[in-house]
Order: structure tokens, then sequence, then C-alpha cells
């Protein structure tokens, strides 16, 4: 007889040792696979690299905190790379597919009143921008060794690149090294955003010969259309950064002072005509990625 109010006890199924044993197994055999391929897909991951991207015909105009926003604008898209081209290495980098980097924590722009205001400025200006690309150069397994910054009189200086004549100018030599001049000085004292412009433009030199791109140029003989895809791309990179500089606070003042300073800035056969700089410098304004200031790819007639 069953007592009342208790619950009949229910007989448990009794398993063989060598099936339990075998089902155990079987568990760690599927764990441990999958640890496996994880790991195989973190290496791939960071081994692989980034593939070129095609930039998006119309950029999406940014916003500041104010709402401002970039003037409506459609842009072309940029040509594929080319793998017969002979600047295939320069088209086609891990710096493709990196939107430009927001630069944090740099010194709001203004006018300098003293040579040593301007010095200051200067490197306050590098440091803080080389800071902001220091983790995704660790990400790509690139040299994260800031090149120095040297000041000069006159018109050029030397350096490991020999001397050269210019208001700033950077040397991939080594680890790199930059070189600002009195000339840009008097430029930072008319305008509130030089330093921002010229610091970002020699940056972006550096980031070309992190990624292949100088050593791609380098490789044929010298051309001055190599060297205004050259200077066209650091000016359209140096764009995008003074743009996502957070010290700037990017309105239609700082757009409309862009603009007159790319119609007035040096044109020659090195740098770009009128038009080109004008095109690249505003470009850049709207990139998305880094390649939508991609100058390699593009004919001649886009780099005059």
């Amino acid at each position: 007889m069953r007592r009342s109010g208790v619950a009949p006890r229910r007989a448990q199924p009794r398993y063989p040792l060598g099936v339990a044993l075998a089902g155990l197994a079987t568990v760690l055999i599927v764990m441990v696979s999958l640890a496996v391929i994880a790991v195989q897909l973190l290496r791939t991951e960071e081994s692989a690299p980034l593939p070129a991207s095609r930039p998006t015909e119309v950029a999406v105009p940014g916003a500041d905190a104010e709402g401002w926003q970039l003037p409506e604008r459609r842009w072309e898209p940029l040509p594929l790379p080319d793998p017969q081209s002979p600047v295939y290495g320069a088209q086609v980098t891990r710096l493709n597919a990196q939107p430009p980097v927001e630069l944090m924590g740099c010194s709001p722009p203004s006018v300098v009143e003293t040579e040593e205001e301007w010095r200051a400025a200067v490197r306050d200006q590098w440091y803080c921008v080389h800071r902001s690309w220091v983790p995704t150069l660790h990400r790509f397994g690139w040299s994260t060794a800031m090149p120095r910054v040297h000041f000069f009189e006159g018109e050029g200086d030397d350096s490991a690149c020999g001397h050269l004549v210019a208001p700033a100018f950077y040397c991939s030599a080594g680890e790199g090294s930059v070189h600002f001049g009195v000339r840009h000085y008097d430029m930072a004292r008319t305008w509130d955003l030089s330093v921002n412009e010229m610091v970002n433009h020699e940056y972006g030199h550096h980031l070309q010969s992190l990624a292949g791109v100088t050593a791609a140029k380098v490789a044929l003989p010298w051309s001055v259309e190599l060297e205004r895809r050259a200077e066209l791309q650091a000016t359209c990179w140096s764009a995008a950064m003074t743009y996502r500089n957070a010290a700037v606070g990017f309105g239609q003042a700082e757009y409309d002072s862009w603009q007159e300073r790319l119609e007035t800035m040096r044109a020659d056969g090195v740098h770009g005509d009128r038009e080109s700089l004008v095109r690249w410098g505003t470009r850049g304004l709207y990139a998305a990625t880094m390649n939508d200031c991609n100058t390699w790819v593009v004919p001649e007639a886009d780099v005059s």
C-alpha cells in the first residue's frame, strides 16, 4: 500500500560505464575542435590584409555639435585598383578601408603671435595626430615610433633625404622626420587652421611611408606626376583629419576658411594645379575612408 501524500519513487535508468565515458569523450572532442577553429579565425583576421574598398558615391556629410553639416555634394566613385598598373602597390594598402581617425585632445586652433608659440603649436598638433593614429598603426603591425620634429630658418633644411627647400617637408629615411620652416610660421600668423593643415599634410606623408605608398613611388623613375599624386593625397588626408579634429569644431566658418585656403595655396607642377587642389582638398572633408583620397587610381588628368 502507498502512504497518502508520498510520491512514488521512480526507478533510475542504468547506463553501462563504457557508454558514459564515450559520451564524455565526444563532448570534450567537440569543445576542443571549436576552440581550435576560434583560434584559427582570430589568426586569420589578424594576418589577412584588408581588401581595397570602393569609396561611396555620395559621401555622407557629418555634423558638428550644433548640427552644421557639410554642403550636400555628389562625388563620382574612384576607379578600382588596376593590378597591371606600375603604381598598384600605392593603389592598394591596408589604409584603404580605414576611416580617417578622430583627432582627440588637440589644442584649439588659433593664429600665433611669436615664433615660440608657433613651435609649441606645431609640436602639440604633431604629437596629437600621432597619438590618435598609434592604435591603428599598432593594429596594422607598423612602427609606432614618432618622427622627430625639426625647425629651420631660411628657405630649406638639411635632412637624411638631402637639403630640401619648402615651407615644411617630411623625410621618410629611418623612422622619419618632419621639418617646419619660418615660411610656415608666417602663414600661421594669419590663418588659424594653418598648423592643422600643414601638420596633418606632413603626417599624411608619414602614413604614405608606413603604408608602402612611398616605396611604390620611389621604385619607379622620378616624375612630376608621381610627386603630384603623393602631394594631392596628403592634401586630401589633411582635410579629412582637420575635419575630424574635435578641437576645430568644423562649421560654416571653418568650411569657408578652408575653401579660401585651397583657392590661394601654392599651385605648381608638384603640388597640383588649382582645380586639382580644390577637388582633392575638398573631397577629403567628405572622405568616409582613406581610400576616398586614393589619387593613385585616377587618370593623370584628375591629378593635373
